[in-house]
């Protein structure tokens, strides 16, 4: 085995064919090299097979040297110890040589399976690896919750839809997460893709998001960038409903209940006795009257914001492996058509089309108490029969002890 760089076809066949985070991609490489920023691609070989790839980045930290990052790689085999040692080892020579002042890495490591209370599900052994890394000079960070801008989200809460049909996956659903589905469905709520150039429409609405949640996450140029850098791997889109197309299906509801009554009413009249008859006929007038409230309540939405209403938008981007969904956001004032349900929903059936063996719902806290800053977004993603995956965090190593004391000390 050695340790070596890798051609972006070799590194590229490596991440499609063994599980892998969407940053450790060729796509985030291409973008990267073709913008002149810093990027590497490395890993371990024996002959010609490669066993590690890792895509790293770079910034430049105390004016003179830099800071490498492993955006969750590398992507490997972590139970041969064999292999872990001679990557980990011989990284820390490559990136001296390029003046590098400390390492961080984050390894796609899975944990704990949890619920979305948070109870434990089933754990996978880690003790050795961090012990292992230990060894190798690297400190681990924690089993941190919470988010962090610094650092990739440790907990993730995850949908497992290989060799599912969309039968299947709503069965599994809650019985509400399964109705609102059929709801935005039978209302004709609606998806479509933005172009690059009409980023401002997502960006919109996932500032309400921010502002209800009381955080500032991302900048507007930050969704551009993503979109640049995975270009077809990545999908901004657009939740929304039509109200004249709403008002017509209302209205020929409307008009066949009516309809119904009408008949209902006649035979009423010539079996006045009948009380089931009767039951009936009361059940459709409070139908129809409720209907009627519905039909006014949309009009006058009609008149007072246009026709085609803005629901929801979000931000995905995926592998040869998993869809993401990274960012969202949505408009609190429009909350009866349920638009992100309907997304997810949509966004759910494009994954499997791609043959995907996951939809992942991205972050949670990692807080499961009810005292959580994003309960009802935990609550929302575990409708949807959801599990947590806990990772194993962040591990970073000096690799100019001196110097590092000195930036953290400026850090502080």
């Amino acid at each position: 085995m050695k340790f070596c760089e890798l051609t972006p076809e070799e590194y590229e066949n490596h991440v499609n064919h063994h599980f892998s985070h969407y940053t450790q991609s060729v796509t985030h490489y291409n973008y990267k090299k073709n913008n002149n920023e810093p990027v590497y691609l490395v890993g371990v070989k024996e002959g010609e097979q490669v066993l590690a790839a890792c895509l790293l980045t770079s910034a430049r930290a105390l004016k003179f040297f830099s800071y490498f990052y492993s955006h969750r790689g590398p992507v490997m085999d972590y139970t041969n110890a064999a292999l872990v040692d001679l990557f980990y080892s011989e990284l820390t020579k490559y990136l001296k040589v390029r003046k590098g002042l400390f390492v961080l890495v984050d390894p796609h490591i899975l944990m704990n399976y949890r619920d979305h209370e948070g109870e434990l599900m089933q754990h996978f052994k880690v003790e050795d690896f961090i012990s292992h890394l230990t060894q190798l000079g690297y400190r681990h960070k924690g089993f941190t919750v919470g988010y962090s801008m610094d650092s990739q989200a440790r907990w993730l809460s995850v949908l497992d839809i290989e060799n599912k049909d969309e039968a299947q996956l709503l069965k599994a659903m809650d019985y509400q997460t399964r109705r609102n589905i059929k709801k935005t469905l039978e209302m004709g709520v609606k998806l479509r893709d933005l172009s690059i150039e009409e980023t401002e429409t997502f960006y919109r609405l996932f500032k309400m998001a921010e502002d209800k949640h009381g955080f500032s996450f991302r900048k507007y140029d930050y969704f551009v960038r993503m979109q640049e850098t995975y270009g077809d791997k990545c999908r901004l889109v657009l939740s929304y409903i039509d109200l004249d197309e709403y008002l017509d299906r209302l209205k020929n509801e409307q008009q066949q209940m009516q309809q119904e009554f009408a008949a209902s009413s006649k035979e009423l009249a010539e079996n006045p006795g009948f009380r089931k008859l009767k039951n009936k006929h009361n059940e459709q007038d409070k139908k129809l009257q409720v209907l009627a409230k519905k039909i006014k309540e949309i009009e006058s939405l009609r008149a007072s914001d246009g026709a085609i209403l803005e629901l929801a938008s979000a931000l995905y981007i995926h592998n040869n492996h998993e869809l993401y969904y990274l960012s969202s956001g949505s408009n609190p004032k429009y909350n009866q058509f349920m638009g992100p349900y309907n997304m997810m929903w949509q966004m759910i059936q494009y994954a499997q089309s791609l043959n995907l063996k996951k939809y992942n719902f991205y972050g949670v806290s990692g807080d499961f108490t009810e005292k959580s800053p994003d309960l009802g977004v935990v609550k929302f993603k575990k409708g949807f029969n959801a599990v947590v995956e806990e990772y194993i965090g962040d591990f970073e190593k000096p690799l100019r002890p001196l110097f590092y004391k000195i930036y953290k000390r400026m850090k502080r």
